[in-house]
């Protein structure tokens, strides 16, 4: 009886570990997804000596490559999308479907950081003293209409997030 008891706990225990882990790992692809867009802007301004403001169409929400996060995965390259060549510019290594939205704002010295999506944003100076970006990642990835939203600038190497494993 006693060893039905102890693994009857041992399961339960087993199963909620698991289950964790499994909400955790919902938010790598946007933490991934992040690094690579960073590597990509960094790269650009190496070469353009400014950064690119890639989400133009954002005050629309025009999330890339999925206006509306939720669980679907999109493929990356959505020609069709009105930012897309700004993408395409950019160029960040993603070679995979992803179930986030992106959005990449980028500005000049003397300009403001505005658009960030999250409920605890960071203070920043107004106006910057160097060029910046953001990006930003939104994703419902269990349908329940509860969005996971993850931040990152070029100030920090921080990440934001709200609702991890949403």
């Amino acid at each position: 009886m006693a060893v039905v008891v102890i693994t009857g706990i041992l399961a339960v225990a087993g199963v909620s570990l698991f289950r964790q882990q499994v909400v955790a790992s919902r938010g790598t692809e946007a933490a991934s997804t992040i690094q690579a867009i960073r590597a990509a802007q960094e790269a650009y301004a190496a070469e353009n000596h400014v950064y690119l403001d890639v989400s133009q169409a954002d005050e629309k929400g025009s999330w890339y490559p999925n206006p509306t996060p939720n669980k679907t995965y999109f493929a990356w390259a959505q020609p069709g999308h009105v930012d897309y060549p700004r993408w395409q510019a950019l160029a960040p290594a993603v070679n995979r479907a992803v179930r986030f939205g992106y959005l990449v704002n980028a500005g000049e010295a003397g300009t403001s950081i505005d658009n960030l999506r999250i409920a605890d944003k960071p203070s920043f100076p107004s106006p910057m003293a160097v060029g910046w970006y953001t990006i930003q990642a939104r994703g419902d990835t269990d349908g329940n209409s509860v969005s996971a939203t993850y931040a990152a600038t070029s100030l920090n190497g921080e990440l934001s997030i709200e609702n991890q494993g949403e």
